[in-house]
């Protein structure tokens, strides 16, 4: 496992099969104690051990923030209907 973050980080993982759960690759793993979970591929890939700083005071661009929305906006309603963002549910 690379990802850093995750609690499995750095153990060999037994892979029980490879599937496709809401468009992302997952595999599902035996624990030790015999359970099965499922881990997005991407976690167990080279890019995924690239190292990030954490800061104290995190700083993300208005363009980033906004890329974000958009992105949320088309995954929350892929029919593409605009969402009123000063209407709240």
């Amino acid at each position: 496992m690379r990802y850093p973050w995750h609690a499995l980080h750095g153990q060999v993982l037994d892979v029980e099969r490879e599937l496709t759960a809401d468009d992302e690759r997952v595999y599902v793993i035996a624990l030790a104690d015999e359970s099965l979970t499922h881990l997005p591929v991407w976690m167990t890939e080279p890019a995924a051990a690239i190292p990030a700083t954490v800061v104290s005071a995190p700083r993300v661009s208005v363009a980033g923030l906004a890329a974000l929305r958009q992105l949320l906006d088309a995954r929350l309603d892929p029919a593409g209907a605009t969402v009123d963002a000063r209407r709240r549910p």
